[in-house]
This record gives structure tokens, sequence and C-alpha cells, in this order.
């Protein structure tokens, strides 16, 4: 019920957990769940949440967004658990203790990013692939906090944990061993047998290996789990083993959330609202500003880095796992974890706020910079010269006497929906020009004969460059609907007869760019619905004018008339 209240708010499923768990819990009056129980349950749903992470855990999408992810998620969460630290310090509290308030605020949370970019439609914006790639950086960073945590409850804190890391590192080098020497032989011959057998395995998987982590070498059952996540995504049954994990995930860590719920005391934390505030203005405002900081020193453009900050500017579901973590180990007292639990919950419910203040702001940054005098000749990074480096290589294509012997056609996006565009017009041999920021994608999109331009769609000098003056068609195929809302304005100030054709996510933002000059526009899940719907009613026998008409009232359903 309260996930579903949740929702219905349009806030995370999480948040309604969390207050599901107050409402039970012994600090509030009414009915009360038993607490133990309920805790016992919770542990598994750690385990599972942890080993479906590893599971999911790709270094291939980390090394993609590397180049900013890594050394600003590394930079981020220590700048964050620094600013977290002092405040701890000036609320009084120990070295310890406070350390851990930094621990816990300098981790964002992974469900509460997937969902918004999702929702927003920018996962595969510049600053979605960063704000992923940023969020497995700080993932990491949590197994580091839960394995630093033992040896904070000793008077000698270097010594205990140079020993857990060494403990850390003997249970990785088994359990490698044996995930790739036996795990996949075993995986293997029970997927054979065709029952749920399989289903067995991966659960005693993912138990055993937390159970032996934390009996065996003191470790957490946490990253037990996360190994055995690791150590099975490696294995050619990864995606069914997720496939079966999840739904149980999922269930269990409801279970986990409502437990950390009934930890809150709602009185205590009322008395405690000066620290929860400030608290949260660190978590969100102190850690966006750092983030998008840090994504502009690391040559993001400035709205994608503004984007960046708004998407990890809260608290994440981990820090839950690292403040009950300390609590059980006497590192901070209840009154402590109520105000971190608190300020995360705070965090969460401002989190879609954040977002929209940063796309406005993000947006009229942009919008400035356009209406200056030089915004148009003197950009902040100037594009590269033809041959400079390997990214640009089919530059070279991009002289005045090659295009006016063929019109060309000019596409902003290498991704999956760029790509089959620029398919197609290579295929009748058409000129084409791509424009892109991953360096990757247009290495590949070179080798079709196509022209590549590295930089960013919406700067005027790139869009000058890549030679819009002379072009007959623009394709804006980017997932991040600010900057193409910018790069068609900007576009169309260079040449108003261009027809422009977009991608767009929803009724609204088809609407927005319809306004700025696109003539078509394109929602690729709308469109993948067309030909399904095509397929399914040709199949029943509907063809000709009937069919045509059909399809022609869906398309008006979701892009208007």
């Amino acid at each position: 019920m309260g996930g579903a209240l949740a929702v219905r708010l349009r806030q995370p499923a999480i948040v309604g957990y969390l207050l599901a768990g107050i409402v039970i819990g012994p600090f509030t009056p009414g009915f009360v769940g038993d607490v133990e129980r309920i805790s016992v349950l919770a542990d598994v749903g750690v385990v599972l949440l942890l080993f479906a992470l590893g599971i999911q855990f790709s270094i291939r999408e980390l090394r993609e967004v590397g180049r900013v992810a890594v050394p600003g998620g590394v930079l981020q969460v220590l700048a964050v658990m620094a600013l977290g630290c002092g405040a701890g310090l000036a609320l009084g509290l120990d070295l310890r203790a406070a350390l851990v308030v930094g621990a816990c605020l300098s981790i964002s949370s992974t469900l509460v990013i997937l969902k918004s970019l999702l929702d927003r439609g920018e996962l595969d914006s510049v600053h979605g692939r960063a704000a992923i790639g940023w969020a497995i950086v700080q993932d990491i960073a949590t197994i580091v906090f839960i394995v630093a945590l033992p040896p904070l409850t000793g008077a000698d804190v270097v010594g205990p944990f140079a020993l857990a890391i060494l403990k850390a590192a003997a249970f990785l080098a088994i359990a490698y061993l044996v995930g790739t020497r036996l795990l996949p032989w075993v995986f293997g011959a029970v997927a054979r047998l065709g029952s749920e057998l399989f289903l067995l395995a991966v659960f005693a998987t993912a138990l055993l290996t937390a159970f032996v982590s934390s009996a065996v070498f003191g470790l957490s059952l946490a990253l037990g789990a996360f190994v055995a996540g690791i150590i099975v995504s490696e294995s050619e049954v990864a995606h069914q083993a997720a496939g079966e994990v999840v739904p149980f995930r999922d269930l269990f860590a409801v279970l986990f959330f409502v437990s950390v719920g009934m930890l809150v005391d709602p009185v205590a934390l009322l008395v405690s609202a000066p620290a929860v505030i400030l608290l949260v203005i660190l978590a969100v405002a102190a850690k966006g500003l750092v983030a998008a900081g840090l994504g502009r020193a690391l040559g993001l453009p400035t709205r994608s880095s503004l984007l960046l900050g708004a998407a990890l500017a809260q608290v994440g579901e981990f820090s839950f796992i690292i403040a009950e973590d300390a609590l059980q180990l006497g590192i901070i007292d209840a009154a402590t974890a109520n105000v971190i639990l608190g300020t995360a919950v705070v965090s969460i419910l401002v989190s879609p706020l954040a977002l929209d203040v940063a796309g406005r702001l993000a947006e009229r940054w942009e919008r400035r910079s356009a209406a200056g005098p030089t915004a148009a000749v003197l950009p902040r990074r100037e594009p590269p010269r033809p041959g400079s480096a390997p990214t640009i290589r089919g530059e070279a294509a991009l002289d005045r006497t090659q295009a006016e012997q063929r019109p060309g056609i000019v596409v902003l996006g290498a991704g999956r929906v760029g790509r089959v565009v620029i398919a197609a017009a290579r295929a009748r041999g058409f000129r084409c020009v791509v424009v892109d920021r991953d360096a990757r994608r247009l290495d590949e999109i070179a080798r079709t004969g196509a022209s590549t331009l590295y930089g960013d769609a919406a700067n005027p000098a790139i869009l000058a460059r890549a030679g819009l003056d002379r072009t007959r068609v623009l394709i804006v195929a980017i997932g991040d609907a600010l900057t193409a809302r910018l790069a068609i304005e900007r576009a169309l100030a260079l040449n108003p007869n261009l027809m422009v054709a977009s991608r767009a996510r929803g009724r609204t933002e088809a609407a927005a760019l319809r306004r700025l000059g696109a003539r078509r526009v394109a929602d690729p899940e709308a469109e993948a619905a067309f030909e399904l719907a095509r397929h399914a009613l040709q199949r029943m026998g509907v063809s000709g004018p009937e069919l045509t008409a059909i399809v022609m009232g869906l398309r008006r359903d979701v892009y208007g008339p």
C-alpha cells in the first residue's frame, strides 16, 4: 500500500516502503510489526540486492564513460565524504561516527537515478550515461565502506583495516578460482536439467558465498553477495540468473526498506530537524554542485553537467546498509542512524524537484550563452582541426567541393537510432556527416564512409562546422531533450531551409520540437508500437486503406493532429 501511494504521488516506491515501515514501527501508535522476523528477511533482501547488483555490474559500461565517471565519481565521493564528516563533527559526533555520516551522504540511489532518467527519456543522453557510470563507481565505493566498518570499532584503525583488506583479497582470490573453474560447469549442468533446480542453484550460490564471507573471513554479507554476483556475471548463464533473481530481489528488498523504516523514530527526527536539514542541504545541494563542477571540469557541456549533478543529488539505498551495519557494530548510536535515515528519505523526496530546477537552469544558461554577442563565433571549446585526432578522422571529408557534388544529411547522435539512419543514407550513397561526443561510436561510424565530427551537437560552432548551411536534411537522434531543442533552434538559425526530423519522447516533447521548427518527430517506443500493431492487424486479415486509417489514428493519438 505504501509503495502504491508513493508511485501515485509521483515519488519513488522506496519512499512508500520506508513510510510503511515507520507506520508499523515501534515508535508509532497502532499495529507494531515483528522487528526481529522482518530483520531476518531483510538480511536476505540485502544479500539479493547486492547479488543482483553484482550480476548487472558491467565493466564495459563503466569503460565507455570511464573518462568522466571514474575520476569524477571518486573525487565526488571523497569531497562529499569530507563535507559530511565535517558536518558530523560540527553536530558533536566523534570522528568515527562522522566518517560514517560522510560515507552515507556520498552515495546516491542507483534505483532513483535509473527511474528518473527512464521517466524523462534521458537514459541514452550524455548526462544519463555519465550518471550510470558515476553510480557504478559509487556502488564500488559502498563495498569499500562496508569492508572498512569493522576496523573502525577498535582503538587501532590502521592495523585492523589492513587485516580486513587482506581478508577481502584472500576471499576474492578463492571466490575467483571457484567461480571461474567450478561454477560455470555447475550452472551448465543444472541448466540442462530444465527445472527449478537452476533457480535453487543461483540462490544457493548467493547465500553460501555471503555466509562464507561473513562466518569464515569476518567480512560482511553484502560484500560476499556482491562478489557472488560478479562471479555469476562472468558465466554464460548470467542473463538467465539475473532474470531468476530480480523478482525475488524486489520482493525481499521491500522488506529491507520496511525494516529500515521501522528503525526511524519520527518524534526524535523532529527533535533533530536542524541536523536533518543541514545534511539534506549537503546531500542535495552540495553533492549536486560538486558533481556538476567535476562533470564540467572533465569536459561535459554545462547543461549536461547541471543535469548530472541533479541526478546524483540524493542519498541512496546502500547508505541504509552502511548505517545499519555501523549501528550493529556500535560505531553510531540510534539517534545518529535516525538522522541518516531521515536525511535519505527527505533527499529522495526532493530529488525530482532538483532535476526540474536543474533542467530550467541548464536551458536558461544555454539561451543566455547563445544570446551573447560572441556566442556563435567564440564557443568555450573550439572544434578540433581536421585530421588532428583519430576520433575526427572522417572530418577530412568535410570540404565544400565534395559537399556540392551530392546533397548531404547531418545526423546528430550516433546511438542506436542514429546508426539506423546512417546505414540507410550510406546504402544509397548519400554523403552523411555525424556529430557525437562518444569517440568510440564515431570510430565505428567512420568505417561506413560517413564523415564524423567530435563535439557537442548543440554547440553553434560544431553545427556550423558540420556544414548545415549547405545541407538539406538534419536528423536529431539525441536522447537528451534539452540538447535536441537547442540543436534544432541553433541549426535553423544557421539554415532556415533545413528539413529537420527529430526523435522525441511523448506528446509534450514532440509538440515542443514542432514549435521550434522540426517538421517530423518520431517517438522510438511509439514507432515500435505502430509497427507491432500493423503486423498484428495484417496477420488478422486487415489490410489496405482500413489498415492505413487505423495506424494514422494511432499516430494522431500519440503525436496529436
